[in-house]
């Protein structure tokens, strides 16, 4: 018998190896679709479908609101938060509540009336924590009517509706909003989703009842119902959607150029926001129409195009697949990308409650575009919904305030400056005139008059705080000062009969001397 030569016994090895590899890889896969198919096939029975979601938002529920208590107890918790705090007082003394940070009545900010139940329940229970509480369970609440969306009028199968929920569960936005202190908006993320739900449905007495809750969590949010209601007249749902519409519109101007400048100063409260384009709300209109290039620029610019691209880009831009369910708040979010806001630390999540909705109504929709029609279902390419999940991962891990780059299992562990500006808190008088950092404003909110000196304002007290102040909490880090900046702030409060009562690791607590 002729040798087979060394080279051809090598090859020959080689090619059976190669085969078991391509026969094992196959055999692989081949039970991973089979585990998986088996598993969907008990997640698809009606008991699982009814409390899929549900289990979903308790668990996310609890991990929103451990985030939030845990940021508050390490005052990283948005100041604004301290606004609805002092609110909350002044009504529980009977009292307007006019908000001394502010100068002007709470709901002439933004015509939350959704807050006045919430100051019922805070009579009995701690303010702070319930608060942050029923925002972090309504946000968790968004789960269920984007897996309804999806199992409904979208029929996608189970792996596509938790793709899509666990989009939303790291959405950066989700957990921006969960930390930027207080914002009575939040509630409107599952009410408006809950709403074209319960519209395709035809249940329009519910309809009517979520979208009052929306609009009453903020008058702007008029336009976000009358953009639902475009939608519905896009879905041949045309007279109740038109009534939406017709409502929505008319909510939004009653209350903003109508009820809101009643209870404030007599104009809306944020036509400054606008004041770059003319006074006065004709001004602005025309200011607007007559630079249109500056007006394009404003949209486009680098902070309103990150804005969207964070929207967006997290669910793999697949909003854009189906536009018309996401064209009817675009307006709403141009009004808010050329208005110009303060950043309270967090990238003003609260206005990207309307739009965080629709993109979510509009994913759903994608996902059914481009699936493939099954048996009963819509299947999606499982290699599509892998890579959303990846870049809903991605996203959150870049730009989320909860993201493991922020270290957020050592939250609520006090600094030494924490634990001083929580012992400035404490020693102050509870019938005391304040002007405190942002950091110490939600310790202190449960009194008539408080404000919050910002580093925006100078290293230089006013000389009217003499009269409008009985103490003064001082926080070099949080003000950003030099040490020869916060010397010559003290010296300043010295000349004004102010005393030091306290300082340590950086913080310091000066009151003035009585009969001064």
């Amino acid at each position: 018998m002729k040798a087979v030569p060394t080279f051809e016994r090598t090859a020959q090895s080689l090619e059976r190896t190669g085969e078991t590899v391509v026969t094992t890889v196959v055999s692989a896969r081949r039970r991973l679709d089979i585990v998986m198919l088996r598993w969907q096939a008990r997640l698809d029975a009606p008991v699982w479908d009814r409390s899929l979601p549900w289990l979903s938002a308790v668990v996310f529920a609890v991990v929103l609101s451990l985030l939030a208590l845990a940021r508050y107890r390490d005052l990283g918790v948005g100041y604004e938060l301290g606004h609805y705090v002092q609110a909350a007082y002044l009504m529980d003394m009977g009292a307007s509540p006019v908000i001394s940070d502010l100068g002007y009545n709470v709901f002439a900010s933004q015509g939350a009336w959704v807050f006045w139940p919430l100051v019922w329940a805070m009579r009995v229970l701690p303010d702070v924590p319930t608060l942050l509480l029923v925002q972090s369970v309504a946000l968790a609440l968004g789960v269920v009517p984007i897996w309804r969306m999806a199992r409904g009028p979208a029929n996608l199968r189970i792996g596509g509706a938790a793709a899509l929920m666990l989009a939303y569960a790291l959405h950066p936005s989700v957990h921006d909003l969960n930390l930027a202190g207080f914002h009575p908006e939040a509630l409107a993320i599952p009410a408006l989703m809950a709403a074209y739900l319960a519209g395709h449905a035809d249940r329009w007495r519910l309809v009517a009842l979520l979208v009052l809750l929306v609009v009453c969590t903020r008058s702007d949010l008029g336009l976000a119902v009358a953009a639902l209601g475009l939608v519905m007249v896009g879905e041949d749902r045309r007279t109740p959607g038109w009534s939406l519409a017709g409502f929505g519109l008319a909510w939004f101007l009653v209350m903003s150029f109508v009820v809101q400048p009643l209870l404030g100063d007599g104009n809306y409260p944020h036509l400054g926001a606008f004041a770059h384009y003319g006074d006065g709300l004709l001004g602005i209109v025309l200011g607007m129409l007559s630079d249109p290039l500056g007006l394009v620029g404003d949209l486009f610019g680098r902070a309103g195009f990150e804005k969207v691209l964070l929207l967006l880009a997290p669910v793999l831009f697949l909003p854009l697949v189906r536009p018309r369910y996401l064209a009817p708040v675009l307006p709403l979010l141009a009004l808010y990308l050329v208005a110009d806001v303060d950043d309270a630390g967090y990238g003003n999540p609260q206005q990207d409650v309307a739009v965080l909705a629709f993109v979510f109504i509009a994913a759903a929709y994608a996902l059914m575009r481009i699936g493939t029609p099954g048996v009963s279902r819509i299947l999606v390419d499982r290699r599509v919904l892998t890579v959303l999940v990846l870049t809903a991962i991605v996203f959150f891990v870049r730009d989320a305030a909860s993201s493991p780059y922020e270290e957020p299992w050592d939250w609520g562990r006090r600094s030494p400056v924490d634990v001083a500006r929580v012992s400035a808190a404490t020693l102050i008088g509870e019938e005391a005139r304040v002007s405190v950092p942002p950091e110490v404003y939600p310790l202190v909110a449960d009194r008539q008059d408080v404000h919050v000196h910002r580093r925006s304002q100078g290293s230089l007290p006013g000389l009217d705080w003499e009269e409008r102040f009985d103490a003064v909490v001082l926080d070099e880090m949080s003000m950003g000062w030099t040490q020869a900046e916060g010397r010559l702030f003290e010296s300043r409060l010295i000349l004004m009969d102010f005393r030091k009562r306290m300082g340590r690791d950086g913080v310091s607590l000066w009151i003035r001397r009585p009969g001064a």
